[in-house]
């Protein structure tokens, strides 16, 4: 049986402190490098379905606004009607009852 020496201790203990900190330096460098990147656009990603979120609600709301108006004006349109105004107000109360129509149906 062989002794074991000193010196081949710290030279294992060398080795392995060496292995050691090849490992750390690379978890800090990819911990730096890819994990902080992918924290940060997750965090980019939250905020930005935020507003994401934010714009269909008001898109949402401008057609729901839009439809409003737009029957607003039919109706006026409807009321120069029965008081006897006729052809461009004829006209318009056909094109906007054609145009409600054909997007009912899409």
């Amino acid at each position: 049986m062989e002794n074991v020496t000193i010196g081949q201790i710290v030279a294992v203990i060398g080795i392995i402190s060496t292995i050691a900190g090849f490992f750390v330096a690379i978890y800090k460098f990819i911990k730096k490098v890819v994990l902080d990147k992918i924290e940060k656009n997750t965090v980019d990603i939250k905020i930005l379905q935020g507003k994401v979120d934010m714009i269909e609600s008001e898109i949402k709301d401008g057609k729901e606004e839009r439809l409003i108006l737009l029957k607003g004006q039919l109706a006026c349109l409807k009321g120069l009607k029965e008081q006897g105004c006729n052809g461009p107000v004829t006209k318009a109360i056909e094109d906007i009852e054609q145009y409600i129509l054909t997007k009912s149906h899409e």
